[in-house]
């Protein structure tokens, strides 16, 4: 008889967990301004490039190039600088969808030997990927279209070095296609690159310091050499005892 008295007056505590539901949709809604403010500092600093702003002093010894960013000055190795850009922009290539070439008006035949041009021929689909498009003979390979920021005076010893490497490298079990294709680069990159001691145009080497402030993490060349050395102004106050002032 006493089973249903508890029926009835128990079930009145079901308010309660009501107020449970109410406390999760204000603890919900008390975190989402909270998830707001912590996201946007996160994205600030990825959207905003490390060296945005940035002055071309001058150049030294028809070497190196003067750049103002900030508090620090930079000294560039133009020709440092210059091949590592042309050697990324050479391997990007090989994992773009479509490559991107300069096509000539008139070709530029480079002499070979057999055994170069053969060397060559192997890796038709690799220089074609970074922008070449060759036509090969007994002991001429010819060039109707070069990789993009690449200049025409440069293709012959590109092709050149480059066919000396990828023959040097046939038949190495140690190294893979990917490998010697890549080292191959290297070079190929060195003899583009602009070469100290020769005075090139302003635009050009705008250009340069341009696409090197789109790549601050590199600080060498595919060799090893560095690009670029910095030096601070609190380093130079510190030298002319201006710390004081």
């Amino acid at each position: 008889v006493a089973v249903p008295k508890p029926v009835s007056p128990e079930p009145q505590p079901t308010p309660k967990p009501e107020a449970a539901p109410e406390n999760t949709a204000k603890t919900a809604s008390d975190s989402a301004p909270k998830s707001t403010p912590e996201s946007t500092p996160e994205a600030a600093p990825v959207d905003a490039p490390v060296r945005r702003d940035y002055r071309i002093i001058g150049s030294a010894f028809r070497a190196y190039v003067l750049v103002e960013t900030g508090e620090t000055l930079l000294l560039i190795d133009q020709h440092a600088a210059h091949e590592r850009i042309l050697f990324e922009q050479l391997k990007a290539g090989l994992h773009r969808a479509s490559p991107v070439s300069q096509m000539l008006m008139i070709p530029v035949d480079v002499m070979m030997t057999t055994g170069e041009v053969e060397a060559l021929r192997q890796y038709d689909s690799e220089l074609k990927k970074i922008g070449y498009s060759l036509r090969y003979a007994r002991n001429t390979v010819s060039a109707d279209g070069i990789p993009e920021g690449v200049e025409t005076g440069a293709v012959a010893d590109m092709l050149s070095v480059m066919a000396g490497r990828l023959l040097d490298n046939t038949g190495s079990v140690k190294l893979t296609r990917d490998i010697i294709f890549e080292k191959a680069l290297y070079q190929a990159a060195c003899k583009a690159a602009i070469k100290a001691g020769r005075t090139y145009a302003e635009e050009h080497i705008a250009w340069i310091v341009a696409k090197l402030m789109e790549l601050p993490d590199i600080t060498f060349c595919p060799h090893g050499r560095p690009v670029a050395m910095e030096l601070t102004k609190s380093t130079l106050d510190r030298q002319f005892d201006r710390s004081g002032f």
